[in-house]
């Protein structure tokens, strides 16, 4: 949406602020809401308790949150870009019905691929706990093994006597 209301693409209409500071912080911040969700509810989704037989319930909170979450990301981004709001409706970025509509698929989109996934998000983030887990175990067992051990044997770095004598000429042919 905030790529089409910068090109233009809802017409002459003030839809935009010309900026796209706020779309990369609000992706990492959906993606770790999620992320916190998974982990906190991993085994209830593998349970089959964490989410509704029916998704569709959920679907207007979510779009409700998604809307709050749109006006207040637009907003703050208008605010550090112009210094002031622009304007009542360019957090939209569209002309108010194509926005609405535009926002719902999406939101239908995003709502109906992550109940799908559920199940294997939940495995995946299951998994990556215990690698973690074990990474962190190893790690503390690590510094045990490493620990050095005293041996009687010589060290490299004491000098051994050879019995020899070096510097002088090359030993002599065979006598005959």
């Amino acid at each position: 949406m905030e790529f089409a209301s910068n090109a233009g693409w809802f017409g002459s209409g003030s839809f935009t602020d010309r900026s796209n500071l706020d779309v990369f912080p609000a992706l990492v911040v959906g993606v770790g809401v999620l992320a916190l969700y998974l982990i906190g509810r991993a085994g209830a989704i593998l349970a089959g308790t964490a989410l509704p037989r029916r998704i569709v319930s959920l679907v207007p909170a979510i779009f409700v949150l998604q809307v709050a979450a749109l006006y207040v990301m637009e907003t703050a981004e208008q605010f550090v870009v112009g210094g002031h709001v622009l304007g009542p409706t360019v957090w939209l970025g569209a002309p108010i019905l194509a926005s609405l509509a535009i926002h719902a698929a999406f939101c239908l989109t995003v709502t109906f691929w992550i109940a799908r996934s559920a199940r294997g998000l939940a495995v995946t983030t299951l998994r990556i706990m215990r690698l973690i887990k074990a990474t962190a175990s190893f790690a503390a067992h690590a510094f045990e093994m490493l620990l050095p051990r005293r041996c009687d044997e010589r060290s490299f770095r004491q000098l051994v006597p050879v019995l020899c004598r070096i510097g002088e000429r090359a030993p002599p042919l065979l006598r005959t």
